[in-house]
């Protein structure tokens, strides 16, 4: 790594020099590294908008004055600016190599911000290339570090993290409730840049939601998507003028000149478009220019013209190819997707085939990595609400696994079928957690769920099915739960799930989204090709501490969620 002296600096050392005052003759060689650094920082620093490729080298030559230095916390800035730099150059995977040593120096308070925002970075980047579990560890880090510090800036910056989870794992409906819900909470308290950020993203998972819509449901809900889409992006646009920023520049057109084309403003939504990709590619955005890039070529096939839409969509592929850098899953899917469509319209249809392929592989790829993902999701959904009593739970957990282990392993409290506790764990592990719940005060639920109809699947499918059953349901739970919960086959089709430390209305959420899961599941075999399945849930909560009450409640519930018609939840009064 050279330490050639900035382009700044060269001119203000010239001064010096002509100037030949008694300070500039004492200068020390460390002085003029110190110089050096500092004029390396202010050029890689993102806040001055320096297209990424430049910002970027000027970072790598103040990480490495720097280490010559041993100055840590310009270390340990320096190292956090490459990454951010190269993800603004579409380098993600780069960005995710270097950012494990550049979280490790960036320690102590002074560099506290810092921090968060590369975690934050490495989320999107994480999500971006699909690795899910390294984006999800990022986004609860972030969480955890803003638990307690009152500032609402971190606590948005904190929801965008793990909205950016929520959204690249499927479920953009749940980011959109994150990040509006932050926004309401602490919107007004948050730097105009934080505010601009989040409706930015708003606007970017409304147009998510909508890709996802297109096709399957009414125009009505797509249109209604499409107008908060346009919203989120004009109030971004409206703080931008407050909070300048290069990079979001390109963005915010870019996502609303693509609302304004799928709203079939054509007219309109070409110069947002072409503005958003010359300045991505005036400022070395490469990413950025590449969704746009396809965009345009969707504006192209929506004007009628699929010889230049699929001009534009194959030169973006090329591009990629020639650089050997994998394009962003969307931006590919949706690259090849207008160059599929293009060729239909050409006639080209072994072309159009070959397009179409790539972007099921794609969408196999990225399914497969979400549904893995979403089984870590299922019940983190509010993280920036529970993150210092589950950092609590986690010690404790780890102080009873060893336990608990053993205890799991006796056969005398383990169903022989699916391998969950029996009624004699769940005896055990009552006793123990509900005089605990009382003495801290901490919430309990108690949820009993039951197969509908499981009679109805071994007469028509055999008992060997109805068992397969129990045993595929008992793994779809087990995914689903925490190390701390208890879930147990408590007889027949029934099961029952205790569930320490988690409010009333987060169980409620848990519960219904564990029935949605099941109701979901693709549960035909090659012997029952027409099975589906799907649960009727009781839920109460504590207090009362009195387990024959909490369990009556539970199972009253049970009774309403089945005479109500099952495939329900209902809550236990």
């Amino acid at each position: 790594m050279s330490s050639s002296t900035p382009s700044d600096l060269c001119a203000d050392g010239a001064a010096t020099a002509s100037a030949a005052t008694p300070a500039a003759a004492r200068a020390t060689p460390r002085d003029e590294v110190v110089l050096r650094l500092n004029g390396w920082l202010r050029q890689a620093d993102p806040a001055t908008g320096a297209p990424p490729a430049q910002a970027c080298a000027a970072a790598r030559e103040a990480l490495a004055l720097a280490r010559q230095l041993g100055r840590c916390v310009e270390q340990g800035r320096a190292a956090a600016w490459v990454c951010a730099h190269l993800q603004g150059l579409g380098s993600h995977a780069e960005m995710l190599a270097e950012a494990a040593a550049a979280l490790a120096l960036l320690t102590g308070p002074e560099l506290a911000a810092d921090r968060r925002e590369l975690l934050r970075l490495v989320a999107l980047s994480a999500s971006e290339t699909g690795a899910h579990d390294r984006a999800l560890d990022a986004a609860h880090e972030l969480v955890r570090l803003t638990a307690n510090l009152g500032d609402d800036g971190a606590a948005l910056n904190a929801a965008y993290g793990l909205a950016v989870c929520f959204e690249r794992t499927g479920d953009s409906w749940q980011a959109e409730r994150l990040l509006t819900q932050a926004l309401h909470d602490h919107g007004a308290g948050s730097p105009a840049r934080l505010r601009m950020i989040t409706c930015n993203a708003l606007c970017a998972v409304s147009i998510g939601v909508m890709h996802r819509l297109l096709g399957t449901e009414p125009d009505a809900e797509v249109r209604a998507v499409l107008s908060s889409a346009r919203q989120h992006g004009e109030q971004a646009r409206a703080l931008l003028a407050l909070a300048p920023d290069p990079t979001y520049e390109v963005t915010i057109l870019g996502n609303l000149g693509e609302v304004l084309l799928y709203q079939g403003e054509l007219q309109d939504a070409e110069p947002l478009l072409r503005q958003s990709h010359t300045l991505a590619v005036q400022r070395g955005l490469r990413a950025h220019a590449w969704r746009v890039q396809v965009s345009l070529a969707s504006w192209m096939l929506a004007c009628g013209r699929p010889e230049d839409a699929l001009a534009r969509a194959q030169g973006l592929i090329a591009e990629a190819a020639g650089l050997a850098v994998a394009l962003p899953q969307q931006t590919a899917t949706r690259a090849h997707h207008v160059a599929y469509r293009a060729c239909r319209q050409l006639g080209q249809f072994e072309r159009a085939l070959a397009h179409f392929e790539v972007v099921e592989s794609i969408e196999r790829r990225r399914a497969t990595a979400q549904l893995r993902a979403q089984s870590q999701l299922f019940v983190t959904r509010t993280e920036t609400q529970q993150a210092q009593w589950r950092a609590e739970q986690a010690r404790l957990d780890a102080a009873r696994h060893s336990q608990r282990a053993a205890e799991y392993a006796e056969t005398a409290q383990r169903d022989p079928l699916t391998g969950l506790g029996n009624r004699r764990h769940l005896d055990r592990r009552r006793a123990e957690l509900l005089p605990q719940g009382q003495r801290d005060q901490t919430p309990l639920a108690l949820a009993l769920i039951d197969i509908d109809h499981f009679k109805r699947v071994n007469d028509h499918h055999g008992h060997s099915a109805g068992d397969q059953v129990l045993v595929t349901l008992a793994q779809l739970l087990r995914e689903n739960m925490r190390s701390g919960d208890v879930l147990i086959r408590y007889g027949g089709e029934e099961f029952l799930m205790l569930l320490p430390g988690m409010p009333h209305d987060r169980a409620v959420e848990v519960c219904e989204r564990l029935r949605e899961h099941v109701a979901a599941h693709d549960w035909a075999t090659d012997q029952a090709r027409q099975l589906a399945v799907t649960v009727s849930i009781g839920l109460a909560s504590a207090p009362p501490w009195d387990w024959p009450t909490l369990l009556a409640r539970a199972d009253a519930a049970l009774y309403e969620a089945k005479r109500s018609g099952r495939n329900q939840l209902a809550v236990g009064g």
